[in-house]
């Protein structure tokens, strides 16, 4: 892998821009209902007592569907991916409804939230921002599932505590600290984990060692490395290019400090090659050769947080970190790369029945583009800072209120020097009223702002701006109620969100960006869960449209801001055999999605529905606390398919027959074995 000098000296400058005219003003924010799911612990994967360490009925992700601003709207922990032996960010959402994510390639991959692309979404490791595109045929966030401790999900424009540009939602990765890995009594431990998967004849292995080096400081390093070849589709196509050899290491301490004090710094190191497509997302073909790529991040978080037990005024966090992101193209020696630097302060004040939470986050984006043998290069910049303030009152035992607001400042410089800058509050409004104790109404209003950002790297020598490109706005309307009866639960909701100006192409091949009208994701989601002693099992339904100014979004025209898709069914049920043995069941029905017309072809399109299931069994034998075996079999039947977040198929379509996406990978089998010690 060619090492940048750009990788190997974080910035960490953090410049402040000057706010004119701030005014923080007390607005309307929205519901912060089912607080017991910001507890901490809900992450942590293992029992303090390892001989607890047995096969538990998995409680698949909590999806509380239609609370703008709640805390969390899904929550993924380390356990729910260990089972499902996530390898990609398909496999990490697996099971969400209101999650997709397209692309067979894992470089390639991009998630849509209710059909809203990862543009609109605030995405963090740890409080660190993945902001900025460096090749417009790659997602922007790759992350290993082995080192995350817990995942969440907030959908639509919500809590102000979402961060700058979170138009669609927000989604927040967050790694393991040594203490989540360590029993009680143990001072040192460490772990060894196998893995192999047949669809790909690949393999992935991990070793990670922990340890209390004293009472107050902990440590762990992780090393991860996989080798996958090429995947096959259901009809044993090999699908070229979706080869990969990654190595992965991470570095975490953790230190309580006393007297409420408590530091971590961690440090990630990320890189991967392979012979990828020049579209890794498109089919091969005549328009799409066979290219080397290589690619590398680099992650440093520091995280500070004092919390004085005797002062509930004073819960203080500060988040400070540096992500470089590079991609390197040796056959015609270009590199692209993204330096994003940044900075949260917030508090948490609790006073009588108010929770307040407030501070200021600021951000400062850099991307580069040109021959890396060459000083010439492209550049483009952007700053954003922000205030927020947010209010979760108590009003009554049974009226929960949220209300809050933000203020942002956008300021950006394009490759032609062009400036751009906005500013605004963002406000929200929500609440959650127990009207029984069986039946909880929720619903509320919040907007969200996001000025002109930096533009795709790889892109950038051709890339030109509309110099009068206005901030996006936008503005999500949400209501749903919650039914429980005994052990069922029933779940429904309705979302509108409308984002204004929203930038991006007017055509397909275009570099030339503008505001291109309004985009809005209107639907409904149902859901009905059973959780018993044994058996727990959910079924949830969404039914969600994305149009542009009325013509449907699809991933060809529109990429990052987003796709259409059929109605998704989703059954994810878990049932424990045996105290030792639990299995699982992932099953995803999406419809078909017909006569779709897209003007930038002057032509309609289909796309086939599909149903894909996954299984999995979890086994802890009782005869040793340390030794765990699980075996998955994602797409089990065998599905051919091409997922409806991936470019689609235009194979009719005169002059357009080199434009398909790949389908999806066929059966795929895979065990891991991991030794704890």
């Amino acid at each position: 892998m060619r090492h940048s000098s750009r990788l190997s000296a974080p910035r960490f400058t953090l410049p402040l821009t000057c706010l004119s005219h701030l005014t923080l003003c007390a607005a309307l924010a929205s519901p912060g209902m089912a607080l017991a799911q910001e507890d901490s612990s809900a992450g942590t994967d293992e029992s303090d007592n390892p001989s607890e360490r047995k096969a538990q009925v998995r409680t698949p992700a909590t999806e509380e569907l239609v609370i703008v601003g709640q805390p969390l709207d899904s929550l993924l922990d380390s356990e729910d991916l260990a089972r499902k032996q996530a390898n990609d960010l398909d496999d990490v959402f697996s099971g969400i409804s209101s999650v997709l994510v397209g692309g067979s390639v894992g470089a390639a991959q991009k998630i849509y939230v209710r059909n809203l692309g990862e543009d609109t979404l605030n995405i963090t490791v740890d409080g660190a921002t993945q902001s900025g595109v460096t090749y417009h045929h790659t997602g922007r966030i790759s992350i290993e599932p082995e080192l995350l401790k817990q995942v969440g999900v907030q959908v639509g424009a919500g809590e102000a505590t979402n961060g700058p540009g979170a138009l669609g939602g927000a989604i927040r990765f967050e790694t393991k600290d040594p203490e989540d890995l360590l029993s009680s009594s143990q001072k040192i431990g460490g772990m060894l984990k196998t893995g192999y998967f047949s669809n790909t004849d690949g393999h992935k292995h991990s070793a990670t060692v922990y340890g209390r080096l004293s009472d107050r400081f902990s440590v762990m390093g992780s090393f991860v490395t996989a080798d996958q070849g090429n995947m096959e589709d259901a009809d044993g196509n090999e699908l070229t290019g979706t080869n990969s050899e990654q190595d992965l290491g991470f570095v975490k301490m953790v230190s309580d400090l006393g007297a409420g004090h408590r530091l971590s710094l961690s440090h990630e190191h990320l890189s991967e090659e392979g012979d990828k497509l020049t579209r890794p997302e498109w089919a091969e073909g005549p328009r799409n050769p066979l290219r080397h790529l290589e690619f590398e991040r680099e992650t440093s978080t520091l995280n500070y947080q004092w919390d004085v037990p005797t002062r509930e005024a004073v819960n203080l966090e500060a988040n400070l970190y540096n992500t470089v992101f590079e991609i390197y193209r040796p056959w015609d020696d270009y590199t692209s790369a993204v330096d994003s630097q940044g900075l949260t302060l917030k508090n948490t004040s609790q006073l009588a029945d108010h929770k307040l939470i407030y501070g200021v986050d600021y951000r400062d984006d850099e991307v580069t583009a040109g021959e890396a043998s060459s000083d010439d290069e492209f550049k483009e910049t952007s700053e954003v800072l922000g205030l927020f303030i947010q209010d979760r009152y108590q009003a009554t035992e049974a009226l929960l209120l949220s209300f809050g607001t933000r203020y942002d400042e956008f300021t950006a410089t394009d490759k032609e020097r062009n400036e751009f800058t906005s500013e605004g509050f963002s406000p929200n409004l929500g609440f959650s009223y127990e009207a029984t104790s069986r039946l909880t109404l929720s619903g509320g209003y919040a907007e969200a702002l996001r000025g002109v950002e930096t533009n795709d790297g790889f892109k950038l020598f051709g890339t030109t701006n509309d110099p009068d490109l206005e901030a996006e706005e936008a503005k999500n309307l949400e209501l749903g109620l919650d039914y429980e009866l005994a052990r069922f639960t029933f779940s429904a909701g309705v979302h509108d969100v409308t984002i204004e100006n929203a930038i991006g192409n007017a055509v397909p091949w275009s570099r030339h960006y503008e505001n291109l009208g309004d985009l809005e994701s209107e639907g409904y989601t149902l859901a009905l869960s059973y959780s018993g002693r044994k058996l727990f099992s959910k079924v949830s339904f969404l039914d969600t449209t994305a149009e542009l100014d009325g013509e449907p979004v699809t991933r060809y025209s529109y990429g990052y801001l987003g796709t259409s898709t059929g109605d998704t069914l989703i059954i994810d049920t878990s049932y424990q055999l045996t105290p030792a043995i639990d299995i699982g069941w992932i099953g995803t029905l999406v419809d078909d999605l017909n006569d779709i017309y897209v003007e930038a072809a002057e032509a309609s399109i289909d796309k086939p529905g599909y149903g894909v299931h996954d299984l999995y069994l979890h086994w802890a034998p009782s005869s040793t606390d340390n030794l765990t075996l699980t075996l998955t079999v994602k797409n089990a039947f065998n599905e051919q398919y091409l997922d409806h977040g991936s470019i689609e198929d235009f194979r009719h379509v005169p002059d357009y027959e080199a434009i398909v996406g790949y389908p999806a990978p066929g059966r795929d089998v895979r065990v891991s074995l991991a030794l704890r010690f």
